[in-house]
């Protein structure tokens, strides 16, 4: 999954208006002033997010002393929203703090920023406050196996019986919401941290360890997935980035 990130300083009263193909996701790092998305204008400030949806028409139409940073991606397409939607940062600054980190680390390799990108749409979810309660019900799913994806005890079937909705119903809003069965987006995040865990350890972690810590007591399943998602076997891959970083 792949992101661009960059930060805007608002010098003059207008921007121009646009719109993206995938999810946007901007932080207000400092000043205030408005933002017009589909017509509509809302106040921002500094510690406050906006994610825009896919094409939504969006620009600053005032800005004072404002700068922000945007990061535009799919992002797994776990944001149960079809309209813009606005949250205001953790007393604590915790948003803020790994959005810097996302812009500090924009060069780094894309598995550091996917990593780096899921923490800040985790934290995101966490704090979004959706009013209907079929969305609330599948963001602590998205939640929950997020948090526990690398448990092979995982049981989605039992996770998705938690809900209060019948099984067949949740798993159908479940695709609806994200695009994703439960069980892709599971491999999706597995596989995710598989490579990341290559890429830090590289030679250092055999990759059936890694396959554990990911989630997937077996090996040979653990191979077909990666390979399935990222195109190489696991192995392929682990050579790939060792030859990248000269190994």
């Amino acid at each position: 999954m792949s992101f661009l990130i960059g930060i805007v300083s608002y010098d003059e009263k207008a921007f121009p208006p646009h719109s993206h193909a995938c999810y946007e996701v901007i932080s207000y790092v400092r000043g205030s002033g408005l933002l017009s998305v589909s017509g509509e204008e809302y106040p921002v400030k500094t510690g406050g997010f906006a994610i825009i949806p896919p094409g939504a028409e969006h620009h600053t139409v005032y800005g004072d002393d404002l700068r922000s940073v945007y990061i535009s991606g799919d992002f797994g397409g776990v944001f149960p929203i079809d309209k813009a939607v606005f949250l205001s940062d953790t007393p604590e600054g915790e948003g803020l703090a790994l959005v810097n980190m996302i812009y500090r680390n924009r060069a780094s390799g894309e598995e550091y920023i996917g990593a780096l990108c899921s923490a800040l749409t985790h934290f995101l979810l966490q704090n979004m406050k959706m009013e209907d309660p079929v969305g609330v019900a599948v963001r602590r799913i998205v939640n929950e196996i997020t948090e526990n994806c690398h448990d092979a005890r995982l049981d989605l079937a039992e996770l998705l019986n938690r809900s209060g909705y019948a099984e067949d119903y949740i798993r159908a809003q479940f695709k609806r919401v994200t695009g994703k069965t439960p069980t892709a987006f599971l491999n999706g995040l597995r596989i995710q941290r598989a490579c990341f865990l290559i890429d830090i350890y590289r030679g250092n972690l055999p990759l059936s360890e890694i396959a554990s810590r990911c989630g997937f007591e077996d090996y040979p399943l653990f191979s077909r997935k990666f390979k399935v998602l990222m195109g190489v076997s696991p192995r392929q891959y682990k050579s790939q980035r060792e030859a990248a970083y000269g190994d």
